[in-house]
């Protein structure tokens, strides 16, 4: 249930209605857009009594139920766009950043020659992945404790922010202090404790889709973040698992344009996973472009030909530039597309 207040109400008003939503035994969220206040309901079984007693208050508009199962991340709840500051960098709300970087740390020298190749193409959000989740329990995991290590020293030299994946509970503590923003995967987009432990940290978190989930279980998903104290919350699209081969995953465009109707969350696109081929990856950055993404997500490595893992979808980082050069015009059109 959302609760819009009048344009005249100030904060004793806005207090009030959260005193009485509690005494109902909902949990109130509050948020403040430039002309109206709209405090959200959290809780299961809103009965028609309780409707009745909010619309009755005098600084209360109208009360809007809603019947899906994300609140906070709705856009009935929050209209505006919600814009994400990573040091300096925005994400969302007509702000269109290209993050970067290898699919894992294998050593300081590859690192920090990938951070600098992409410094120097005005990236300033790096991928950086000292644990790697696998499918088989023989591939490269990551270099974990050494990787963050070496995370430390590039950080400390460029200056960089870093997106880093979590693959479970015990890695939280490790990474927190380095990261900026916390990677969910999509093999754990639904792993609901992992979900919780994150956000106890209030960090920003990029959320994956799952392998094969609907948009509805990754708004779901992204609500559990944003109810268990991580509002800022970056969605991305990385493809799906269909019966389709030519493609590492289906790169499902539709879903960005659906979940920018739903949700005021940024929405940003991998197209590296999606294609599971560097020769596609142009492309598919452009059209995500197209529809309205928020970001792009893309791997890029020093060496591509000797990568430990996913060598055949990055970007070499001494060519990146000219990657850039290609999405350049897209990006340049996609600041002036519609948002919502």
């Amino acid at each position: 249930m959302i609760i819009v207040l009048k344009s005249e109400a100030e904060q004793p008003d806005i207090d009030a209605v959260c005193d009485l939503i509690c005494s109902l035994r909902f949990k109130p969220r509050v948020s403040k857009g430039d002309k109206d206040v709209v405090i959200s309901c959290i809780g299961e079984g809103v009965s028609p009594h309780a409707m009745e007693v909010l619309r009755s208050l005098p600084m209360v508009d109208r009360v809007i139920p809603i019947q899906k199962k994300y609140k906070l991340v709705s856009r009935a709840y929050h209209p505006e766009d919600t814009v994400i500051d990573i040091n300096g960098v925005k994400i969302g709300g007509g702000n269109i950043p290209i993050i970067a970087g290898p699919c894992a740390i294998e050593s300081y020298d590859q690192f920090r020659t990938a951070v600098k190749d992409l410094v120097a193409c005005g990236i300033k959000i790096i991928r950086a992945m000292p644990f790697k989740p696998r499918t088989s329990p023989y591939d490269f995991q990551g270099l974990k404790l050494d990787g963050i290590r070496i995370m430390r020293d590039v950080k400390e030299e460029f200056g960089v922010s870093y997106i880093s994946e979590v693959p479970g509970v015990m890695q939280i503590k490790m990474l927190i202090d380095v990261v900026d923003i916390i990677q969910i995967g999509a093999r754990n987009s639904q792993n609901f404790d992992l979900l919780e432990n994150v956000a106890y940290y209030g960090k920003t978190v990029l959320l994956k889709r799952g392998l094969a989930g609907t948009i509805e279980e990754w708004l779901t998903a992204a609500e559990y973040l944003a109810a268990c104290g991580s509002p800022n919350v970056i969605l991305c699209e990385r493809g799906i698992r269909t019966f389709e081969p030519a493609t590492r995953n289906t790169l499902d465009l539709s879903a960005v344009v659906v979940a920018k109707e739903l949700t005021h969350l940024p929405v940003i696109v991998d197209p590296s996973h999606a294609a599971g081929k560097v020769k596609m990856v142009p492309a598919l950055a452009r059209a995500a472009l197209a529809v309205g993404a928020d970001g792009l997500l893309v791997e890029a490595h020093p060496d591509p030909i000797h990568a430990f893992s996913d060598a055949a979808q990055q970007i070499e980082t001494n060519k990146f530039a000219g990657f850039m050069d290609e999405i350049k015009p897209w990006l340049e059109l996609a600041k002036g597309l519609p948002r919502k």
